[in-house]
């Protein structure tokens, strides 16, 4: 099959790709902020292909973190303060262990948490700081009343809110990333972990300064 590569065509053949790993998640994220370190130092009139090359980069790394093909559950290893460096030092929460109920057994998750954090405010998330320690979903509904629980209410935990209203919960057995919708108290898979929605978070942002610096409306 036929591959452009920086203008240039080259022939490859398809049992190549299939012999062709699949590039990790910190990969993906080397590669990305990578090629904006090198635009950044480029003139302002040769900033649109590099531009065009770091959203791919972008939304690969977004593309990846939503369906990524570890097992569910099993946080990814992300740079030292890799969410400070975006996010600011101060707009980054870790947790301690104090902060998190005794059904949240998943220590990959729990790891996660304490070690890299969550964006507290991160559009299109918002984590609810003010409800520390994290309480169960059980716990919340008891605090306010009025909307059906799941199933398993006592072994979600609630991180956040969307900006859509939807509430996001870390299953605390398996670590899956989940959404609890009111008024019907269902829920729908919303990425693997904790990892791939901070990743989420991330690269959303990244792409839209990138898409202010080039003059785009951001979606």
């Amino acid at each position: 099959m036929h591959a452009v590569t920086g203008g240039t065509t080259t022939m490859r053949d398809a049992t190549a790709d299939a012999r062709t790993p699949v590039p990790s998640l910190l990969t993906r994220v080397r590669l990305a902020t990578t090629v904006e370190d090198g635009a950044s130092r480029r003139s302002p009139g040769s900033c649109e292909r590099p531009s065009l090359w770091n959203t791919s980069a972008l939304m690969s790394c977004l593309l990846l973190a939503v369906g990524h093909r570890t097992a569910p559950g099993a946080p990814q290893d992300l740079p030292p303060r890799f969410l400070d460096r975006e996010f600011g030092r101060h707009g980054v929460t870790r947790f301690e262990d104090i902060d998190f109920p005794r059904t949240l057994t998943h220590e990959p998750t729990r790891r996660f948490l304490r070690e890299t954090g969550l964006p507290e405010d991160a559009h299109p998330f918002r984590l609810d700081t003010e409800d520390l320690p994290l309480p169960t979903l059980a716990e919340y509904g008891e605090e306010h009343p009025g909307h059906p629980l799941p199933p398993g209410a006592h072994h979600l935990v609630r991180l956040g809110r969307l900006a859509d209203g939807a509430h996001v919960v870390v299953d605390g057995t398996t670590g899956a990333v989940l959404t609890w919708r009111t008024p019907d108290g269902t829920l729908h898979p919303l990425v693997a972990d904790v990892s791939a929605l901070a990743l989420t978070l991330w690269a959303l942002r990244r792409a839209g300064k990138l898409e202010t610096a080039v003059g785009i409306e951001p979606a």
